[in-house]
């Protein structure tokens, strides 16, 4: 499912970000929730005071990042659920979707290396899908290497639930790191080379009209015949966006047929503070499901493993590796998102751990596999 969305980078250069990314929102009917000093009424973020607004203006706040609550909120429709088999490429790349653009958020800090945002698409309910799938979003303009077409379909993991931030499964979230390219001697920007799809997305305005097409892929869906099974997310980047719409679906939203009572840990990796995803969303949930929820974040720009070298989320995975094990063991999925460059670092912990134990890797990722526990997407 990670297709040529990042296919443009150019090897010799520094590039920031990826057009493959992977996830503001209101709120349905009379469903007013809140999060700490800040709370919803009727969709509009209210602070209790000035001296409790983001001390950053650059750094806007997704709203749906301000809507855990202890009172889950209610969905709809509920039909949504009745569906057995995921909906596949129900709009196609010669006949995609016009879906339009709600909002546009820019999700991470001024210390953050790079530009995310948080994109919200209004698909009018009529492109279903379900948790950990991905929409394929076709730029305007020209394919530059085939004249007179228009661009590839560039993939990206949806950050919402079914139901949407807002709730009644009108809409679909995507999280997108502008790609920009500098050029290695100048050292400057060269807009020519910066990812197409990902600038499109970024600079977009409510109202904009959007190629979509999709949803497609089922290595990510969140397997749910087992409500209190255990699920550890390992992401960098915006490859946390499927796992947002995961634990939405866990501790955000009332669904009557999915009561979770398991264990979901998430392992986030990324540059520093200004770069988390999501945080006030993921650390509600932490503070409010603490028997349900774990969250660790690596840091590589702030923190030190254990040797004193940067932080990186295989660091983390060797930590707690022990503990990880034996879950994988008793039948834990684990699920790894985000760029590709993540996975030989990972498998290297892991075949390392493994031979600790005295156990063969090899012969333990076959039968993760064969057991379907081992879930992977990277771009």
């Amino acid at each position: 499912m990670a297709t040529a969305a990042a296919s443009r980078v150019a090897v010799s250069a520094q590039v920031f970000g990826s057009d493959r990314g992977v996830g503001s929102s209101g709120v349905k009917g009379n469903n007013n929730v809140s999060f700490g000093n800040k709370s919803w009424v009727g969709g509009t973020l209210a602070w209790e005071s000035k001296a409790m607004r983001p001390r950053h203006e650059n750094k806007v706040l997704c709203m749906s990042v301000q809507q855990a609550s202890k009172s889950k909120v209610s969905v709809a429709p509920l039909d949504l659920e009745s569906a057995k088999e995921p909906l596949l490429n129900t709009y196609k790349p010669k006949g995609p979707y016009t879906a339009t653009i709600v909002s546009v958020e820019r999700i991470v800090g001024p210390k953050a290396p790079g530009e995310t945002c948080h994109i919200v698409i209004d698909h009018g309910g009529n492109v279903p899908y379900w948790e950990g799938q991905s929409f394929g979003v076709i730029p305007p303009g020209e394919n530059p290497k085939k004249p007179g077409a228009p661009h590839n379909v560039r993939l990206y993991s949806i950050a919402s639930t079914r139901y949407g931030d807002n709730f009644d499964g009108r809409t679909g979230s995507l999280c997108v790191r502008r790609a920009v390219y500098y050029d290695p001697e100048t050292g400057k920007e060269d807009p020519s080379k910066n990812g197409v799809c990902s600038n499109f997305l970024c600079n977009s305005k409510p109202g904009d009209k959007i190629q979509l097409t999709g949803p497609s892929g089922k290595i990510m869906l969140l397997p749910e015949e087992d409500p209190n099974a255990t699920h550890i997310m390992i992401a960098t980047g915006t490859g946390v966006a499927p796992f947002r719409g995961y634990l939405r679906r866990m501790f955000m939203e009332d669904v009557p047929n999915y009561r979770f009572g398991g264990l979901a840990w998430l392992f986030l990796g990324v540059a520093n503070s200004d770069s988390l995803l999501y945080d006030d969303e993921f650390t509600s949930y932490l503070k409010q499901y603490p028997d349900n929820f774990r969250y660790d974040k690596a840091l590589s720009r702030e923190q030190k493993n254990r040797s004193g070298g940067k932080m990186y989320v295989q660091d983390k995975i060797e930590e707690y590796s022990d503990e990880i094990f034996k879950l994988l063991d008793g039948g834990a999925h684990i699920y790894f998102c985000g760029l590709k460059g993540m996975m030989p670092g990972i498998q290297d912990t892991l075949k390392k751990v493994a031979e600790q134990r005295g156990e063969s890797w090899e012969q333990k990722l076959s039968q993760l596999k064969k057991n379907k526990q081992w879930h992977v997407e990277v771009y």
